[in-house]
């Protein structure tokens, strides 16, 4: 059961159990008290376990072994939880509690490591409890004997196991016989959400920030390890971790209480002695306050569109073993992107006619990003790098390829959308051509890799030039008339000069 923005609930043991033991009538959880017995055992008598599991409380309490709990006292019950009790045997035969020195050696008995036998014991056939209910009980009939008790199952949210116990059917309490018992295991409780924060840069090389926030759980022992683990995907490069923020309430926290370190694609932030020493001050001193670490990557490449991120807690396991406990995993977030390719061509071609390398763009965002259709997307801000440059060329058949760019993520609105508006703006044509009259233009960008086909082609005009006299056109009239008039001038001062003649002679 998940939904964005819940942190996910982890129930993470931390420490041994905390047990007390009180008494449930009968042997389900419809049973009704019983009194306590006085006297001798009635070894004639079935009695019951009712095991009861809650997180560690805020404020420690203690049941008491004659009687259910009443509503209110004590809070976060567990649910799903399997208990199974094992017989305890003594040279293959179940302890005789009508012998007083057998309760002799149980009084300092200790549980084996494990759920294994305690030390000169063997443990019998297995009398598995149901699941813990919604109230985090669970309750099963028991012959007169001893047993260990061990959580042996536990749904996925469950990383550690309470600490085995011994118990008696009957159990001494108040100078009385407690047949039907109840036990109090308890769990530490921790969680870890991720988010994503709001995208800044847009373009191939962004960074892309994850927060994570872990806040402390209660403990029922002092704290060996605490830390938080985040391998980044491989389309990620770490940032260094001087650009990575930790805090504890929104407070930086002191730099001596943790080591931030990247060792590949994984970032750790791990406490130190004088961090572990601040979480034990005192009992759950720092419980419920919340830890955070600003993991970030810088994108480099984007594979299908989609770069996924899980983060992880690592509670008391200081050598980060998981098949001793294993870390809890945060929900994972997603961060989409694609790429835009847009076919450059002179206007009034077609086909693989007229296609323009030359031509030189840039990239803004949209003042709408996440409109139904783009086709009427306005620019804002400023021009958007990408890879490192904020100028594209189109280039090899006319193609203006820009090869990355922001489309969505899983925790900011518009959550995980298929597409977002762009607007490209011309700011230099190809040779001979000239800029359109409007040089921005509406463009789509999808999740995942996006084809010519998915966008507009941008049209360009040639220039103008001065026209060229043509052979038969005005131009040669005009020099054959200015040939035809010189001519005739010509003409005239011969016969001028011809005249000027004959009256001198």
């Amino acid at each position: 059961m998940t939904e964005r923005n819940t942190p996910r609930r982890i129930a993470a043991t931390i420490g041994a159990a905390a047990i007390g033991l009180t008494a449930l009538f009968g042997t389900s959880s419809a049973a009704v008290a019983a009194p306590q017995s006085f006297g001798d055992i009635d070894f004639d008598r079935t009695g019951s376990l009712t095991v009861h599991k809650y997180l560690h409380q805020v404020t420690p309490k203690e049941g008491d072994i004659s009687e259910a709990p009443a509503d209110g006292d004590f809070t976060d019950p567990v649910e799903g939880v399997i208990f199974t009790a094992y017989p305890l045997l003594k040279d293959g035969v179940a302890v005789d509690l009508s012998v007083a020195s057998n309760w002799d050696a149980l009084a300092s008995l200790t549980p084996g490591d494990n759920c294994t036998a305690p030390a000169g014991y063997e443990l019998g056939s297995a009398i598995t409890l149901p699941g813990t209910d919604a109230k985090g009980a669970a309750n099963v009939a028991l012959p007169i004997g001893a047993y260990q008790v061990c959580e042996t199952d536990a749904p996925a949210q469950i990383i550690d196991s309470a600490a085995p116990f011994i118990v008696t059917v009957p159990m001494p309490h108040e100078n009385g016989w407690v047949y039907d018992v109840h036990a109090y295991p308890k769990n530490g409780e921790a969680s870890i959400e991720k988010t994503i924060d709001p995208q800044q840069d847009m373009g191939l090389g962004s960074v892309v920030k994850f927060p994570v926030t872990a806040p402390i759980p209660t403990t029922g022992e002092d704290w060996t390890g605490f830390a938080i683990r985040d391998t980044l995907d491989s389309r990620l490069t770490p940032v260094d971790p001087a650009d990575m923020a930790v805090t504890v309430d929104g407070a930086a926290l002191d730099a001596s209480y943790y080591t931030l370190t990247v060792d590949g694609q994984q970032v750790t932030m791990n406490f130190t002695a004088a961090g572990l020493a601040w979480l034990n001050e005192g009992p759950n001193a720092q419980a419920g306050k919340k830890i955070q670490v600003v993991f970030a990557g810088t994108v480099t490449e984007l594979g299908n569109g989609t770069i996924t991120n899980q983060a992880e807690l690592w509670p008391n396991n200081p050598g980060f073993d998981p098949n001793t406990n294993p870390p809890v995993p945060s929900n994972e977030v997603k961060s989409n992107w694609g790429s835009l390719e847009v076919q450059k061509r002179a206007a009034g071609t077609t086909g693989t006619e007229g296609r323009l390398n030359g031509a030189t763009f840039e990239v803004y965002n949209a003042v709408d990003p996440y409109a139904d259709d783009c086709s009427a997307a306005e620019a804002t801000g400023d021009a958007i790098a990408v890879a490192g440059e904020t100028s594209f060329t189109s280039a090899g058949t006319g193609v203006i390829s820009i090869p990355g760019l922001f489309v969505s993520d899983s925790e900011n609105p518009v959550i995980d959308a298929q597409q977002r508006c762009y607007v490209l703006k011309e700011i230099a044509a190809p040779a001979g051509y000239v800029l359109p009259d409007n040089p921005f233009t509406a463009v789509t960008v999808k999740k995942g890799e996006t084809t010519v086909s998915d966008n507009v082609e941008i049209l360009n005009t040639q220039q103008e030039v001065p026209e060229l006299p043509l052979t038969g056109g005005s131009g040669q009239f005009l020099i054959i008339a200015g040939g035809v008039a010189a001519v005739a001038v010509a003409a005239g001062l011969v016969l001028m000069n011809r005249r000027k003649t004959s009256i001198q002679e």
